[in-house]
């Protein structure tokens, strides 16, 4: 398989995943009962982090997308604490877009330096 189909096959895992991620941070909210703090307040501090980055995946913005990458290490620590309680999906769920997204940031890379390396090539 060349590296412009693994980036493709890449990307879309990757967009299935960051909108898994936010579907699953809404439902496990509003399946809880908040007291003090209604559900609305909770799904902002999940949601709003992430909700950041999806214009980089829409246009992928490498650069970004790694930055995502980051951040998804502080929900991946959250959610691992979280293990026993909620269960292992959400943990699941974000090492599947923080592996999609960092071979697709990879792999993009490489299509870009064969299609130099190809242009080059051809121009000789």
């Amino acid at each position: 398989m060349q590296y412009q189909q693994k980036r493709k096959f890449s990307r879309m895992v990757s967009v299935g995943a960051y909108i898994a991620l936010i579907a699953y941070f809404v439902i496990s909210t509003l399946s809880q009962t908040y007291a003090e703090v209604g559900s609305l307040v909770i799904i902002g501090i999940k949601c709003f982090p992430l909700l950041g980055f999806g214009l980089a995946m829409y246009k992928q913005h490498l650069r970004q997308m790694a930055w995502m990458c980051f951040v998804l290490l502080i929900y991946f620590t959250i959610e691992i604490m979280y293990v026993p309680i909620n269960g292992a999906l959400g943990a699941l769920i974000i090492t599947l877009l923080y592996t999609s997204t960092m071979l697709h940031i990879r792999w993009h890379n490489r299509a870009h330096e064969e299609a130099n390396r190809l242009t080059s090539i051809d121009q000789k």
